[in-house]
């Protein structure tokens, strides 16, 4: 099961259920990917709002 949550509620250890697209179309992140610090830093650079996360 999945659930989109706001980039702001994603922790570390959250995993994604569906790969992370830009508006432009670039895939960022591949689904199944384990969340880190780093990696929400990241997205959250890169203009990311919303994530697709296992529940």
């Amino acid at each position: 099961m999945a659930q989109p949550i706001s980039i702001h509620a994603a922790k570390p250890g959250d995993i994604l259920a569906s790969e992370v697209i830009t508006a432009s179309g670039n895939i960022v992140l591949p689904s199944g990917v384990t969340l880190t610090r780093d990696i929400l830093d990241h997205l959250k650079r890169f203009g990311v709002y919303t994530l697709i996360i296992r529940k």
